[in-house]
C-alpha cells in the first residue's frame, strides 16, 4: 500500500521573500551544490572524484554551516523532527548516514540512538555536540552495506540525503537488512534527493556505472549521485518486504517517505 500524504509542488511562481524561496533551495540548488562540495559539477566533465569517506572527512568542518546556513535546510530537518515525533515507538533508534548528527539533535526525548557514518571525521563532530540529555547515544565508523544491523534491534531507523549512491542491488541487500532490523510496525523514514524520471536515472547510473568501470572500483566507494525515481524507489522497498509506505512530503526533487514493517 502506498499513500500520498502531501504533494508539495511549490514551482508555480518564486517569491524571494517568502518561504518558497526555502523550498527551492532545498530540492533544487541543492542537487547542485553537493556536486561543487564532491569537486564535481557533472561527471562527464572528468574531474577528480574523491572516495567516499575521504569526501565526507573533508567536508566534515563545514558541514553544518553548508547544510543549514547556505542550502537552508533548517525547513527539513523541522519536517524530520515532526515525523519523529510522530512516530509511535521509538525506544531505539538507528541512524545510518548520520554525519555530523543534524537529524540526532531533533531527538529530544528518551532513547537509544545507533549512529552509522563511514566518515571518523564526522562521527567526532557529532560527538562533540550537546544533544538531548536523555540520548543514549551510540556510534559506530563504517559503511552501513557492511554492518549488521541484527534482527528486530529498532524502532525507527532514519536516513537523511545519504541513500543516493547505491545501485538496485546493493539497495535492496540495505533495504531488506533495515527491514529485518525493524520491530513490528518499526519505521523506515528516509528523507533524500530523487531523479524525475526513469530516464534521468538510467543516464546518471550510465555514467557513473563508466567512472567506477575505468577505476575498476566497486560501486558506491566513490562520492557519486545516483538517484533514483520515486517509481523504483518505490519498488526496492516493497521487494525488500515493506508493503506500507506513506509518503509524507514531496517536493520537486526531494522526498520524504515512511515505510513501515507489518
Amino acid at each position: 500500500m502506498i499513500k500520498l500524504k502531501s504533494l508539495s509542488y511549490w514551482m508555480s511562481s518564486f517569491d524571494p521573500s517568502s518561504k518558497l524561496k526555502q523550498n527551492m533551495i532545498l530540492d533544487g540548488i541543492i542537487i547542485q551544490k553537493l556536486k561543487e562540495v564532491a569537486g564535481i559539477t557533472t561527471m562527464k566533465e572528468g574531474l577528480e572524484v574523491k572516495r567516499m569517506e575521504e569526501h565526507f572527512n573533508i567536508e566534515a568542518e563545514s558541514h553544518d554551516e553548508f547544510f543549514i546556513d547556505k542550502l537552508g535546510l533548517s525547513e527539513f530537518y523541522d519536517e524530520i523532527e515532526l515525523q519523529i515525533n510522530n512516530t509511535n515507538k521509538k525506544s531505539n533508534i538507528l541512524v545510518l548516514g548520520c554525519g555530523s548528527g543534524l537529524e540526532i539533535e531533533r531527538i529530544k526525548f528518551k532513547t537509544n540512538v545507533t549512529a552509522i557514518d563511514i566518515a571518523e571525521e564526522m562521527i567526532k563532530k557529532l560527538k562533540e555536540k550537546r544533544l538531548h540529555d536523555e540520548v543514549i547515544l551510540k556510534t559506530q565508523c563504517g559503511s552501513f552495506l557492511d554492518i549488521d544491523f541484527g534482527n528486530q534491534n529498532y524502532d525507527l531507523v532514519l536516513s537523511c540525503y545519504a541513500m543516493h549512491h547505491f545501485n538496485e542491488e546493493q539497495k535492496i541487500k540495505l533495504y531488506k537488512k533495515i527491514f529485518n532490523s525493524l520491530t513490528t510496525d518499526g519505521v523506515f523514514l528516509n528523507g533524500d534527493s530523487m531523479a524525475k524520471d526513469h530516464e534521468e536515472e538510467s543516464s546518471r547510473f550510465e555514467e557513473a556505472q563508466k567512472i567506477y568501470d575505468e577505476q575498476n572500483l566497486p560501486f558506491a566507494s566513490l562520492h557519486i549521485d545516483v538517484h533514483f525515481c520515486i517509481e523504483h524507489e518505490l519498488e526496492v522497498l516493497m521487494t525488500s518486504g515493506f508493503d506500507e509506505i506513506i509518503i509524507e512530503r514531496e517536493w520537486t526533487k526531494t522526498k520524504l517517505y515512511r515505510a513501515i514493517k507489518r
